[in-house]
């Protein structure tokens, strides 16, 4: 726990310090796959809490209706398609960060997402109409916050230079959308043939019967 706690502070610490932090991590072992793992726990539990509890002005559904599992599946699809398809790319593209460290260092990306979030739940019901702009103010600053550490993540984890991460990173995002449609069809493929099998099976009994 004592360990777990200390590399939540560095995480902190790497928010505002991320070129010297996130080298720190990969090098000096200042970071772990599991509190990664917690981030990426809390980032889904803020995004529920979101939408649960933040003032009906910026919430309006109020959370009825809402599926927190749809919530839990997109974080975790999305986290593991970004860490597979820079891999992938990395891979071919001799970055220097293994499948660990790009996990590693997304995860401890969020943490500008999971703090500005969780104090725009609280702020969120006490802000009035007139004040929406610094609601959507606070919102974009996590996202480019966040956005900012996650290519600087990259950067510093593969040993890229800044253009060549950004182009990794677009290409990620490219590569992403690729690998879901392969997921999909994979899944499609399979459906069709346990159809296929199950129709199979049920005229075989069908004609032993009779």
């Amino acid at each position: 726990m004592k360990r777990l706690g200390n590399e939540l502070g560095y995480a902190l610490y790497l928010s505002v310090h991320p070129f010297k932090g996130f080298w720190e991590i990969k090098h000096e072992g200042r970071g772990s796959l599991e509190t990664a793992v917690v981030l990426l726990i809390a980032s889904i539990l803020v995004s529920i809490a979101s939408n649960f509890y933040s003032g009906y002005l910026f919430n309006t559904s109020g959370g009825v209706d809402y599926n927190f599992l749809s919530t839990i599946a997109t974080s975790l699809i999305l986290y593991i398609l970004w860490c597979t398809a820079n891999w992938c790319l990395t891979c071919l593209g001799d970055g220097e960060g293994t499948f660990r460290d790009i996990c590693i260092a997304t995860a401890y990306a969020l943490v500008p997402f999971i703090l500005i979030q969780f104090l725009l739940v609280f702020l969120s019901n006490f802000f009035v109409l007139n004040e929406a702009v610094f609601y959507k103010m606070i919102n974009t600053i996590s996202l480019v916050w966040t956005g900012f550490l996650l290519v600087t993540g990259m950067l510093v984890t593969h040993q890229y230079t800044l253009a060549r991460t950004l182009v990794i990173c677009i290409f990620t995002v490219l590569g992403m959308a690729i690998l879901a449609y392969l997921v999909l069809l994979l899944f499609n493929l399979v459906q069709q043939v346990v159809i296929f099998a199950s129709t199979v099976i049920d005229e075989i009994m069908i004609r032993v019967r009779y």
